[in-house]
C-alpha cells in the first residue's frame, strides 16, 4: 500500500540507507520502510531529513510536505507531474460553465447526502430534535442541485446544507462535550477545534494523491480559483468531509478518546494541545490504515483514492476525452 507517513517528533532524523527509509532518534532506529512505498512524506520543522532522502522521494515521483507545529502546510517538494496536454485540457474544460455547473453538481449532491446520512444514522439512537423538519430541508437541498443553473447558487445550496447539518451535532455529541455550530479562525471548542485539524489533515492527503494525477490543484471548479493554490484540494475534500473526517471525529469524542486535557483554550482559541500531537497521529493513522466495513473492507486512505478516481472518471466523461492517469489498482 501506497503509504503517508507523518513525522513529527523533535529529534528524530530521517535517513537512507539503499532502498529503505530509516527514522533514527538518539542513534537508535525507530523504523525502517521500504522508499518506494513512500508517497507522502509529512515533515515537522524541528525534524532533521537528509538531503539524499529527499533527492529520493522526488526522483521517485513522491510528495514531501513540510508542517509547522499546527500542521499547518508551510511548502511542498516535489514535481507535480503536469503535462502541458492535461493542463489545456484542465483550464479549457474547468472554466467551461457548463463543464463547471455539472462538476459542481456531482460535488454538492455528494456532500448534502452524506451529510444527510450521517444524521440519519445518528438520529437511530439520539433522537435529533425536530428531525423530520431537518430532514425535510436537506431532501429539498438535494432535490435543488439538479436544477441549479449556477457555480454560485450551488455554493449557496452547499452552504445552507452545512449550516443545517451543523445546527445539530449538538445533539449527536456525548457529554461533556457541546457544539455551538461551525465556528473556525480561530475555533472556540474542542469539538471545532478537532474538525479543524482533522480537516489539515484531509487535506494534505488529497493534495498528495491529486498531485500523483497529473491534475492542477489550483483549478477548480466550485471553490474559485481567483488567486487561490489549492481550489481543486477543497472541491475534492468536499466529497471526503462527511465519510472520513466526520465519522471519526464523533467517535472520537463519543468514545471518548479524548478530554479537556488534551486542548489549549483560551482568548486566542481552542486548539489541540501541543503535547497532544502525537497521540493524534497515532489515533488518526490507526484509523487511516485500517479497513472499516462501511467503506467496502478498505481503509480510509484507500477508499480516499479511490473516490478521488470515480471523480476524475467522472470529469473524463463530461469532458469527452480521454486524460490518462494512474490505474487505481496500484494504489489499492
Amino acid at each position: 500500500m501506497i503509504e503517508t507517513v507523518y513525522v513529527m517528533t523533535p529529534g528524530i532524523s530521517i535517513k537512507q540507507d539503499g532502498g529503505l527509509l530509516v527514522l533514527e532518534q538518539n542513534h537508535e532506529v525507530l523504523r525502517q520502510l521500504p522508499m518506494a512505498n513512500v508517497n507522502n512524506l509529512v515533515v515537522g520543522r524541528t525534524v532533521q531529513i537528509s538531503t539524499q532522502v529527499m533527492f529520493s522521494l522526488v526522483e521517485q515521483g513522491s510528495l514531501i510536505q513540510f508542517v509547522n507545529h499546527k500542521y499547518e502546510l508551510m511548502g511542498i517538494l516535489g514535481d507535480e507531474h503536469t503535462s502541458l496536454r492535461k493542463l489545456l485540457w484542465q483550464v479549457n474544460h474547468f472554466t467551461n460553465p457548463d463543464f463547471a455547473i455539472m462538476a459542481s453538481r456531482y460535488i454538492v449532491f455528494r456532500k448534502v447526502k452524506a451529510q444527510l446520512a450521517i444524521l440519519d444514522q445518528y438520529n437511530k439512537t439520539r433522537h435529533i430534535p425536530n428531525y423530520e423538519s431537518i430532514r425535510h430541508t436537506m431532501q429539498a437541498l438535494v432535490k435543488r442541485v439538479d436544477r441549479t443553473k449556477t457555480v454560485d447558487a450551488l455554493r449557496g445550496i452547499e452552504g445552507l446544507a452545512s449550516r443545517t447539518y451543523f445546527s445539530v451535532w449538538h445533539a449527536i455529541l456525548s457529554e461533556p462535550w457541546t457544539f455551538p455550530g461551525r465556528k473556525r479562525h480561530p475555533s472556540t471548542d474542542p469539538v471545532n477545534a478537532l474538525l479543524s485539524y482533522g480537516y489539515s489533515f484531509l487535506e494534505r492527503e488529497v493534495r498528495a494523491y491529486l498531485v500523483s494525477t497529473g491534475l492542477d490543484v489550483r483549478i477548480g471548479v466550485l471553490h474559485s480559483t481567483n488567486d487561490r493554490k489549492d481550489s481543486l484540494v477543497y472541491d475534492v475534500m468536499d466529497l471526503l468531509r462527511q465519510e472520513i473526517i466526520d465519522r471519526f471525529i464523533l467517535k472520537v469524542f463519543n468514545r471518548r478518546m479524548m478530554n479537556l486535557d488534551n486542548f489549549d483554550i483560551s482568548e486566542r482559541g481552542c486548539f489541540l494541545a501541543r503535547d497532544s500531537n502525537k497521540g493524534w497521529v497515532k489515533t488518526y493513522e490507526h484509523y487511516m490504515t485500517h479497513a472499516a466495513t462501511r467503506l467496502a473492507g478498505v481503509t480510509p486512505r484507500q477508499w480516499i483514492q479511490q473516490e478521488i478516481q470515480y471523480f476524475i472518471s467522472f470529469l473524463k466523461d463530461i469532458g469527452h476525452d480521454p486524460v490518462q492517469e494512474p490505474e487505481v489498482k496500484e494504489f489499492l
